[in-house]
């Protein structure tokens, strides 16, 4: 069977590390025959460092789907954003004074607030260099961060209408995540594996994975919004967001016949 792993909120809940106990279990279910595919919202520069022991020979996807590491190694990615949408992100982050985040295949271009618990997801391995946005030719996602609330609605609205983009609203956080329309997780997973997977998630980017899985694990979260959206797609399960809850899920479906 195919496991797809998200990773923050999901299997890390630190930001930082995956408790050797998840580690563990998953690696278990490798040993019994099963694949394993880590799909988060974060580059693989910035993937990586969080899966030392998952980092060869796996599929990841990163970037909410822009970016892929493939089994042989080779990242490479998926679809960049238009240079028309590139341009009036830039004119607004200019106009606004907004932070951002950009990413290109490894580089990034970025103002983040210190305090801002993204900061510290940020090229946490110092793989890649902050360059200038000028020097970004196809960008692969963009953060909108800590939008200002005045600002929120007219912002989005203007993006939306954009035909060449998609966007995942932030519950809570007042952030944008912009890719190329029609980037996800599940699209992106579809171009490498078309049989049936179980896949675990916890958040707005993983709601058309969570949907279309054979089994769906939703790892709770407090968020009011993002629990009505977890009613929309009824997962099959709803895991407490603590280290041992998942550990003890991961190890309970590698133990099930009737999934293989």
């Amino acid at each position: 069977m195919q496991f797809v792993f998200d990773v923050d909120g999901t299997i890390s809940f630190n930001g930082a590390t995956i408790s050797d106990v998840i580690v563990t279990e998953i690696k278990k279910l490798e040993r019994l025959g099963n694949t394993v595919t880590f799909a988060s919202a974060r580059p693989i520069r910035d993937l990586l460092p969080i899966i030392p022991d998952f980092t060869d020979n796996h599929l990841l996807i990163g970037g909410n789907g822009a970016i892929v590491q493939r089994p042989d190694n080779q990242i490479v990615s998926t679809r960049p954003i238009d240079s028309t949408s590139f341009r009036l992100i830039k004119e607004l982050i200019n106009t606004y004074k907004l932070n951002y985040i950009i990413d290109d295949s490894w580089n990034y271009s970025a103002k983040v607030d210190l305090s801002n618990k993204i900061y510290k997801q940020l090229d946490p391995g110092h793989l890649a260099k902050n360059v200038k946005i000028s020097s970004l030719k196809a960008p692969i996602k963009i953060i909108l961060l800590g939008i200002p609330n005045e600002l929120f609605v007219p912002l989005l609205g203007k993006l939306e209408r954009q035909p060449l983009l998609s966007i995942i609203v932030h519950s809570g956080e007042n952030n944008l995540d912009i890719t190329a329309i029609g980037i996800n997780k599940l699209s992106t997973l579809r171009n490498f594996y078309s049989h049936e997977y179980i896949a675990f998630g916890n958040d707005s980017n993983d709601l058309e994975l969570l949907d279309n899985a054979k089994l769906s694990m939703w790892v709770e979260n407090k968020d009011i919004c993002l629990q009505k959206q977890r009613i929309n797609i009824s997962p099959d399960y709803i895991v407490n967001n603590s280290v041992e809850d998942v550990a003890n899920i991961i190890k309970q479906l590698g133990e099930n016949e009737s999934i293989k």
